[in-house]
């Protein structure tokens, strides 16, 4: 994941340079394996409420 203290948007070569040390593969059952055993969270936004309310979700 990117840095958390970051105030602003990376740069094209800050973001590929972080892009390219990534484990996609390993990020992804990560998260399947935090799905399967109940460890998400589901985080609701005015946007989704919207969404909901108007039939498009």
């Amino acid at each position: 994941m990117p840095p958390e203290n970051v105030s602003k948007p990376m740069t094209d070569t800050e973001l590929e340079a972080w892009e390219s040390t990534r484990d996609l593969e390993a990020e992804l059952i990560e998260s399947a394996r935090q799905m399967a055993e109940g460890q998400t969270s589901v985080v609701y936004s005015p946007v989704i409420a919207a969404r909901q309310a108007s039939g498009l979700s």
